[in-house]
């Protein structure tokens, strides 16, 4: 995982392969998950891949991201609210919009981010 979530500033920002490896495992200890930075995407679990998405999404130039029905992609997790915080481990720079149905509406209860309908 480590190799796919370096080849963003490896690509984009001409990073050499050690220094985007090195700041991707970074990110990837923000988060506790480490652990998977030798791993292939078959070895990991839906919300490992998960959070390797978000953080090749980090490491992009782009301002906002979106991330669109969070539970469709980790229908094990209950609550949002321990994203939100690695999220803002993670992040304090980026505008992070998570779009979603109203039948999850249920798992944002006692969340700290907006809800709008």
């Amino acid at each position: 995982m480590l190799e796919n979530i370096a080849l963003i500033r490896e690509v984009q920002e001409s990073l050499s392969t050690s220094k985007a490896q090195e700041l991707a495992l970074q990110y990837l200890k923000r988060v506790r998950l480490e652990k998977i930075a030798l791993l292939r995407v078959s070895s990991c679990s839906k919300i490992e891949i998960f959070y390797t998405l978000l953080i090749r999404a980090l490491m992009t130039k782009k301002a906002t991201i979106i991330i669109v029905t969070p539970f469709t992609l980790m229908p094990n997790l209950r609550a949002i609210n321990v994203i939100i915080e690695d999220i803002q481990l993670l992040t304090q720079d980026k505008k992070i919009i998570i779009l979603d149905n109203t039948t999850n509406q249920t798992h944002y209860k006692g969340c700290s981010c907006n809800i709008t309908k």
